[in-house]
Protein backbone atom coordinates (compact mmCIF):
# COMPACT_ATOMS: atom_id res chain seq x y z
CA UNK A 1 0.00 0.00 0.00
CA UNK A 2 1.21 3.32 -1.23
CA UNK A 3 2.40 5.60 1.98
CA UNK A 4 -0.53 8.26 0.83
CA UNK A 5 -3.06 5.55 1.15
CA UNK A 6 -1.91 4.86 4.80
CA UNK A 7 -2.45 8.75 6.03
CA UNK A 8 -5.30 10.26 7.74
CA UNK A 9 -5.08 13.16 5.70
CA UNK A 10 -3.47 14.30 2.48
CA UNK A 11 -2.45 17.95 1.07
CA UNK A 12 -0.67 18.87 -2.06
CA UNK A 13 2.65 18.04 -0.09
CA UNK A 14 2.25 16.75 3.43
CA UNK A 15 0.16 13.79 4.67
CA UNK A 16 -0.97 13.61 8.62
CA UNK A 17 0.09 10.34 10.21
CA UNK A 18 -0.72 8.72 13.77
CA UNK A 19 2.50 8.92 15.02
CA UNK A 20 2.13 5.38 16.61
CA UNK A 21 1.90 3.95 12.79
CA UNK A 22 5.14 5.33 11.93
CA UNK A 23 8.18 3.20 13.05
CA UNK A 24 11.95 3.88 13.95
CA UNK A 25 14.82 2.36 12.44
CA UNK A 26 18.18 2.98 15.16
CA UNK A 27 20.39 2.78 12.22
CA UNK A 28 18.53 6.27 10.91
CA UNK A 29 19.45 8.38 14.26
CA UNK A 30 22.68 8.81 16.37
CA UNK A 31 20.49 10.31 19.27
CA UNK A 32 20.46 8.96 22.37
CA UNK A 33 16.49 8.46 23.03
CA UNK A 34 17.07 7.27 26.62
CA UNK A 35 19.84 10.28 27.67
CA UNK A 36 18.24 12.87 30.61
CA UNK A 37 18.40 16.08 27.64
CA UNK A 38 16.72 14.06 24.99
CA UNK A 39 13.84 12.99 27.54
CA UNK A 40 13.56 16.62 28.71
CA UNK A 41 13.60 18.17 24.85
CA UNK A 42 10.42 15.83 24.04
CA UNK A 43 8.72 16.71 27.32
CA UNK A 44 9.02 20.08 26.55
CA UNK A 45 7.77 19.41 22.80
CA UNK A 46 4.65 17.67 24.39
CA UNK A 47 3.70 20.29 26.46
CA UNK A 48 3.94 22.55 23.65
CA UNK A 49 1.72 20.63 21.90
CA UNK A 50 -0.84 19.82 24.25
CA UNK A 51 -0.91 24.04 25.24
CA UNK A 52 -0.69 25.44 22.29
CA UNK A 53 -1.30 22.84 19.03
CA UNK A 54 1.32 21.19 16.71
CA UNK A 55 0.56 24.06 13.86
CA UNK A 56 3.95 25.71 14.92
CA UNK A 57 5.93 22.56 14.80
CA UNK A 58 7.53 21.87 11.01
CA UNK A 59 6.75 18.44 9.59
CA UNK A 60 9.32 15.14 10.36
CA UNK A 61 10.58 13.50 7.08
CA UNK A 62 9.07 10.01 6.91
CA UNK A 63 10.01 7.03 3.96
CA UNK A 64 8.49 3.75 2.91
CA UNK A 65 10.13 0.42 3.09
CA UNK A 66 8.03 -2.56 2.26
CA UNK A 67 5.17 -2.13 4.18
CA UNK A 68 6.08 -0.14 6.80
CA UNK A 69 6.92 3.84 7.40
CA UNK A 70 9.72 5.10 9.32
CA UNK A 71 10.66 8.10 10.43
CA UNK A 72 13.99 9.66 8.90
CA UNK A 73 14.33 13.27 10.53
CA UNK A 74 12.31 14.51 13.67
CA UNK A 75 12.32 11.56 15.76
CA UNK A 76 11.95 13.84 18.53
CA UNK A 77 8.92 15.61 17.53
CA UNK A 78 7.31 11.94 16.58
CA UNK A 79 7.96 11.03 20.18
CA UNK A 80 6.48 14.14 21.54
CA UNK A 81 3.35 13.91 19.27
CA UNK A 82 2.69 10.49 20.76
CA UNK A 83 3.15 11.49 24.41
CA UNK A 84 0.76 14.81 23.95
CA UNK A 85 -2.19 12.51 22.39
CA UNK A 86 -1.47 10.01 25.18
CA UNK A 87 -2.14 13.14 27.63
CA UNK A 88 -5.09 14.43 25.69
CA UNK A 89 -3.51 16.77 23.39
CA UNK A 90 -6.54 18.14 20.59
CA UNK A 91 -4.30 17.18 17.46
CA UNK A 92 -5.60 14.54 14.56
CA UNK A 93 -1.71 13.34 14.20
CA UNK A 94 1.32 14.68 13.25
CA UNK A 95 2.56 16.43 9.76
CA UNK A 96 4.74 14.56 7.72
CA UNK A 97 6.77 14.46 4.13
CA UNK A 98 7.19 11.77 2.51
CA UNK A 99 10.41 11.68 0.74
CA UNK A 100 13.26 8.58 -0.75
CA UNK A 101 15.08 7.35 2.46
CA UNK A 102 18.97 8.82 1.62
CA UNK A 103 22.35 6.67 0.92
CA UNK A 104 23.31 5.82 4.68
CA UNK A 105 26.23 7.88 4.12
CA UNK A 106 23.86 10.90 2.92
CA UNK A 107 21.81 10.42 6.02
CA UNK A 108 25.01 10.37 8.82
CA UNK A 109 26.16 13.54 7.23
CA UNK A 110 22.89 14.84 7.21
CA UNK A 111 22.52 14.39 10.65
CA UNK A 112 25.60 16.00 11.61
CA UNK A 113 24.61 19.32 9.31
CA UNK A 114 21.18 19.48 10.59
CA UNK A 115 20.76 22.41 13.37
CA UNK A 116 17.25 22.24 13.58
CA UNK A 117 16.11 20.99 17.41
CA UNK A 118 18.22 19.86 20.13
CA UNK A 119 21.93 20.19 19.16
CA UNK A 120 24.01 16.91 19.25
CA UNK A 121 26.36 15.76 22.50
CA UNK A 122 29.92 15.03 21.15
CA UNK A 123 29.04 11.55 21.81
CA UNK A 124 26.29 11.45 19.30
CA UNK A 125 28.34 13.16 16.95
CA UNK A 126 31.05 10.40 17.43
CA UNK A 127 28.64 7.62 16.67
CA UNK A 128 27.91 9.96 13.20
CA UNK A 129 31.74 10.43 12.02
CA UNK A 130 32.45 6.58 12.95
CA UNK A 131 29.89 5.80 10.68
CA UNK A 132 30.66 7.54 7.92
CA UNK A 133 34.57 6.14 8.60
CA UNK A 134 32.56 2.56 8.11
CA UNK A 135 31.95 3.73 4.66
CA UNK A 136 35.51 4.41 4.12
CA UNK A 137 35.37 8.23 4.61
CA UNK A 138 38.79 9.28 5.71
CA UNK A 139 38.92 12.35 8.52
CA UNK A 140 39.66 14.79 5.87
CA UNK A 141 37.02 14.06 3.95
CA UNK A 142 34.96 14.42 6.68
CA UNK A 143 36.24 17.73 8.00
CA UNK A 144 35.69 19.15 4.62
CA UNK A 145 31.56 17.87 4.27
CA UNK A 146 30.73 18.98 7.72
CA UNK A 147 33.10 22.22 7.70
CA UNK A 148 34.43 20.84 10.89
CA UNK A 149 38.50 20.96 11.59
CA UNK A 150 40.51 17.97 11.25
CA UNK A 151 41.69 17.80 14.84
CA UNK A 152 37.76 18.36 15.66
CA UNK A 153 37.16 14.92 13.60
CA UNK A 154 39.84 13.42 15.09
CA UNK A 155 38.88 14.20 18.79
CA UNK A 156 35.31 12.61 17.86
CA UNK A 157 37.12 9.36 16.42
CA UNK A 158 39.16 9.19 19.46
CA UNK A 159 35.74 9.89 21.60
CA UNK A 160 34.08 7.25 19.90
CA UNK A 161 36.64 4.46 20.65
CA UNK A 162 37.32 5.23 23.90
CA UNK A 163 36.95 3.13 27.24
CA UNK A 164 33.46 2.84 28.04
CA UNK A 165 34.71 4.30 31.74
CA UNK A 166 35.49 7.48 29.77
CA UNK A 167 32.48 7.92 27.73
CA UNK A 168 30.42 7.07 31.16
CA UNK A 169 32.24 10.47 32.55
CA UNK A 170 32.08 12.31 29.36
CA UNK A 171 27.75 11.42 29.44
CA UNK A 172 27.80 11.96 32.94
CA UNK A 173 28.88 15.81 32.64
CA UNK A 174 31.77 14.97 35.00
CA UNK A 175 34.59 15.31 31.70
CA UNK A 176 34.49 17.61 28.68
CA UNK A 177 34.48 15.60 25.70
CA UNK A 178 38.00 17.79 24.89
CA UNK A 179 39.45 17.25 27.97
CA UNK A 180 38.94 13.41 28.02
CA UNK A 181 40.31 13.48 24.17
CA UNK A 182 43.13 15.54 25.31
CA UNK A 183 44.03 13.17 28.30
CA UNK A 184 43.50 9.90 26.11
CA UNK A 185 46.31 11.93 23.39
CA UNK A 186 48.99 12.87 26.23
CA UNK A 187 48.38 9.84 28.69
CA UNK A 188 47.22 6.70 26.67
CA UNK A 189 46.27 4.02 28.71
CA UNK A 190 46.70 5.73 31.97
CA UNK A 191 43.81 8.14 30.98
CA UNK A 192 41.08 6.64 32.91
CA UNK A 193 42.71 6.57 36.09
CA UNK A 194 43.71 10.01 35.59
CA UNK A 195 40.37 11.01 34.47
CA UNK A 196 38.54 9.33 37.41
CA UNK A 197 41.17 11.25 39.85
CA UNK A 198 40.45 14.35 38.44
CA UNK A 199 36.78 13.62 39.07
CA UNK A 200 37.39 12.83 42.36
CA UNK A 201 39.26 15.75 43.20
CA UNK A 202 36.68 18.29 41.81
CA UNK A 203 33.50 16.60 43.95
CA UNK A 204 35.59 16.72 46.74
CA UNK A 205 36.02 20.26 46.47
CA UNK A 206 32.31 20.40 45.30
CA UNK A 207 32.22 20.60 41.92
CA UNK A 208 30.68 18.68 39.67
CA UNK A 209 33.01 18.99 36.58
CA UNK A 210 36.42 18.28 36.01
CA UNK A 211 38.76 20.94 34.42
CA UNK A 212 42.61 21.10 33.14
CA UNK A 213 43.93 22.05 36.58
CA UNK A 214 42.40 18.55 38.31
CA UNK A 215 44.08 16.85 35.79
CA UNK A 216 47.55 19.18 36.06
CA UNK A 217 47.37 20.22 32.63
CA UNK A 218 45.67 23.49 32.87
CA UNK A 219 48.33 26.65 33.94
CA UNK A 220 47.38 29.20 36.04
CA UNK A 221 46.26 32.71 34.67
CA UNK A 222 48.89 35.17 35.24
CA UNK A 223 46.83 37.79 36.78
CA UNK A 224 49.51 40.63 37.18
CA UNK A 225 50.15 39.94 33.14
CA UNK A 226 46.73 40.02 32.07
CA UNK A 227 44.77 41.62 34.03
CA UNK A 228 45.36 45.01 33.00
CA UNK A 229 45.05 43.57 29.28
CA UNK A 230 41.48 42.68 30.64
CA UNK A 231 40.35 45.45 32.01
CA UNK A 232 41.91 47.83 28.85
CA UNK A 233 39.57 45.92 26.67
CA UNK A 234 36.08 45.75 28.78
CA UNK A 235 36.99 49.05 29.31
CA UNK A 236 36.96 50.49 25.87
CA UNK A 237 33.45 48.23 25.51
CA UNK A 238 32.02 50.27 28.28
CA UNK A 239 32.99 53.38 27.02
CA UNK A 240 32.32 52.50 22.90
CA UNK A 241 29.00 54.44 21.89
CA UNK A 242 26.88 51.73 20.64
CA UNK A 243 25.78 54.11 17.37
CA UNK A 244 29.77 53.60 16.42
CA UNK A 245 29.27 50.28 14.49
CA UNK A 246 32.26 50.54 13.28
CA UNK A 247 34.64 50.72 16.42
CA UNK A 248 32.63 48.54 18.41
CA UNK A 249 33.61 45.74 15.69
CA UNK A 250 37.40 46.59 17.00
CA UNK A 251 36.47 46.38 20.44
CA UNK A 252 34.35 43.10 19.90
CA UNK A 253 37.77 41.98 17.74
CA UNK A 254 40.11 42.99 20.32
CA UNK A 255 38.32 40.46 23.07
CA UNK A 256 37.90 37.25 20.66
CA UNK A 257 41.72 38.23 19.86
CA UNK A 258 42.65 38.01 23.64
CA UNK A 259 40.73 35.58 24.51
CA UNK A 260 42.17 32.93 22.06
CA UNK A 261 45.37 34.25 23.17
CA UNK A 262 44.57 32.84 27.20
CA UNK A 263 43.02 29.97 26.05
CA UNK A 264 46.14 29.18 24.02
CA UNK A 265 48.76 30.59 26.66
CA UNK A 266 46.90 28.77 29.61
CA UNK A 267 45.80 25.76 27.96
CA UNK A 268 41.74 27.39 28.97
CA UNK A 269 38.48 25.19 28.29
CA UNK A 270 36.91 26.23 25.03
Amino acid sequence: MAVRDLALSRGASTLIFDPLLIHENPSDNTRDMSSESTITHIREMANAIKDNGNDLFPPITIYQEGENIYVMAGWCRRRAHILAMEEGAPVKGILCLNVQRKKPEDLALSILSSNDGLPLTAIEKSKAVKRLQSFMWTPQEIAKRTGWSLSTVNNLIALHDAPDSIIDMVKKGEVAATLATQVMREDGNSATEKLQSAVKKAKGEGRSKATKKDVGTGKQIKWAIEGPKLYAVLKALYDCPLNDKNRYSVCISDAGDLLSELQDRYDMED
